[in-house]
C-alpha cells in the first residue's frame, strides 16, 4: 500500500471536513478585504512619496552654468560679494565665539550686556574699537586680510573670541 497516493476506494473528502465553517469564512472575508481596500496602492505612493521627499533633500546643487561652452566654465571665478556678519557681547560672552568670513567682510560687534566694552585685536594692527562700545551701540570692522585673528575685551582678557578670514 502506497500511502503518498490516493487509492481508487477513498473517497475525496470535503473541504469542509478539513477546516471549520467559521475559518473558511472568515478566510475569504480577508482576503476579499485585502483585495478591496486599496492598501497597495496606499503603500505604493507611500513609498513614492517617501523617495521624493529624499530626493529632494539629498539632492546636490546643480551649476548654474547653462551656456554649454567650456571656455565659459573655465575664467575666473565671480567675487564673492561683501556680508556683514554681527558678532554679540552679552554675560561676558561673545557669541559666536569662532566665526568664518571672506575677506573684504564686515563684522558688528553689538554690545548687549549692561555694562559698556571696548574691543581689541590680538593679532591685526588697527583692530580696536577706540574707545567703549556703549550697551545697545555696535563697532563695525572690515577684515580685508586672510588669517586668524584674536579679538578679546579690554576690560576683561579671558572674554575672548576668534575671526577666521579666508
Amino acid at each position: 500500500m502506497d500511502i503518498g497516493r490516493p487509492q481508487p476506494n477513498d473517497e475525496p473528502k470535503q473541504s469542509a471536513e478539513l477546516y471549520p465553517a467559521e475559518f473558511a469564512v472568515s478566510k475569504v472575508e480577508a482576503s476579499r478585504l485585502l483585495k478591496n481596500s486599496g492598501l497597495p496602492w496606499l503603500l505604493i505612493v507611500l513609498v513614492l512619496v517617501l523617495l521624493a521627499l529624499s530626493v529632494n533633500i539629498f539632492r546636490q546643487p546643480v551649476a548654474s552654468d547653462t551656456s554649454g561652452t567650456i571656455s565659459s566654465s573655465v575664467g575666473p571665478t565671480p567675487a564673492v560679494q561683501p556680508r556683514v556678519y554681527t558678532v554679540s557681547y552679552r554675560n561676558g560672552v561673545f557669541s559666536p565665539t569662532n566665526l568664518r568670513i571672506h575677506a573684504g567682510d564686515t563684522v558688528r560687534f553689538k554690545n548687549e550686556s549692561i555694562f559698556p566694552i571696548r574691543i581689541v585685536g590680538d593679532d591685526l594692527v588697527g583692530f580696536d574699537s577706540i574707545g567703549d562700545v556703549p550697551q545697545g551701540s555696535f563697532f563695525a570692522f572690515t577684515f580685508a586680510a586672510r588669517g586668524i585673528f584674536s579679538y578679546h575685551n579690554e576690560k576683561s582678557l579671558d572674554e575672548s573670541a576668534t575671526i577666521i578670514v579666508r
